[in-house]
């Protein structure tokens, strides 16, 4: 194997490396270190015959940038998905459910159960929706240039914008529903004192806020699936 050849496995397995470290799902804590490095040099072994060969002194510099692309690519695809988990963690805070939340490894912090729930989902949506295969064909593209760093940044500024409106576009209706209740129990608390409705206001606002869930299942399905799949075209390089 010629250096050209060897210096090109290297700068495709840096790429590799930067994506699947910082990719959904491959770039979870709950993902084993070993996997992923095994994962970057079988992506790297079948993606590297296809990159030209590389001058020996242009690889540090080559793969530097090689890398910080993988990186950045990885990145964007899971600021896609950081709307959902903005849509669980408001979903949890308007059902009264702060108390429950825990440490969740995938997001290495304390997350309530339905962001835990949501996030789960949004990540089968994006290995659904071919984000493994994605991770591939982000390597198979080719070499990096400095000048597509101005676009990933471009890229990552609209899909953080997007963040909180799909955030608030997915527990909007739940948010309303826990907003209305709460205001229909105060306003029959101070009808009626006697009665003592916020003994019973958490089930109440439950049972309401579980029937929206219901109600609202398919639209809620169609923004888990449309989160992961934009973050498998952010691996592909599709802007929004």
């Amino acid at each position: 194997m010629s250096t050209g050849a060897i210096t090109a496995f290297v700068a495709a397995f840096a790429r590799a490396m930067g994506v699947v470290f910082a990719a959904p799902v491959t770039g979870d804590p709950t993902t084993p270190a070993r996997v992923r490095v095994v994962l970057a040099l079988a992506i790297a072994a079948a993606v590297a015959p296809m990159w030209p060969a590389l001058e020996l002194g242009d690889a540090p510099l080559v793969i530097v940038l090689e890398l910080a692309t993988g990186l950045a690519t990885g990145a964007v695809a899971r600021v896609a998905l950081a709307g959902v988990d903005a849509a669980g963690q408001i979903i949890g805070v308007a059902l009264g459910l702060g108390f429950a939340a825990e440490y969740d490894p995938r997001a290495g912090e304390s997350a309530s159960v339905v962001r835990r729930i949501l996030g789960t989902l949004a990540a089968l949506a994006f290995v659904g929706a071919g984000g493994v295969e994605s991770i591939v064909a982000s390597v198979a593209a080719g070499p990096a240039r400095a000048l597509d760093a101005a676009a990933w940044g471009s890229a990552a500024i609209t899909r953080a914008c997007d963040v909180l409106a799909r955030g608030i576009a997915l527990a909007g209706p739940v948010v309303i529903a826990a907003a209305v209740v709460n205001a229909g129990l105060a306003l029959a608390n101070r009808a009626a004192p006697a009665l003592n409705v916020f003994s019973v206001s958490f089930a109440v606002v439950m049972i309401a806020c579980g029937l929206v869930l219901l109600a609202t299942a398919p639209a809620t399905v169609a923004g888990l699936w449309s989160a992961g799949r934009d973050a498998a075209e952010a691996l592909r390089g599709v802007t929004p």
